[in-house]
């Protein structure tokens, strides 16, 4: 007997309605059926896409400088548990560059340290 894998893409984790909206407003209609589309990770996986900025620091000539990170967030639906993958220094614009920085090498890094949180 012969069996077969189920790979429907509405068991696979998807981008939040936040990320989707941010995407929405910075992509045409083209592009964004991609992004709309992209499926990758396992069932109930949420993926983000979140700039956080840092403390201000001041370098030695008396600038003052407001750093901001971009992280991959991965969390699952069923569990309250967040993981952060950081994929930049600076704040990242919503375009295909960004979204082709989301592999599915980094969301399946992103799913084994939740799996940590058991």
């Amino acid at each position: 007997m012969k069996t077969t894998l189920n790979t429907a893409t509405s068991f696979n984790g998807r981008f939040s309605p936040q990320t989707l909206a941010k995407f929405r407003e910075n992509l045409p209609a083209k592009q964004f059926k991609k992004i709309e589309n992209f499926r990758t990770g396992k069932r109930f996986t949420n993926i983000d896409i979140v700039t956080v900025q840092n403390a201000p620091e001041r370098l030695p000539n008396g600038v003052v400088i407001m750093p901001k990170e971009t992280f991959a967030e991965i969390s699952n639906t069923k569990k309250a548990a967040k993981v952060r993958i950081k994929l930049a220094d600076k704040e990242l614009p919503f375009n295909m560059d960004t979204f082709k920085m989301i592999t599915e090498d980094v969301v399946a890094r992103g799913e084994q340290l939740l799996k940590r949180f058991k």
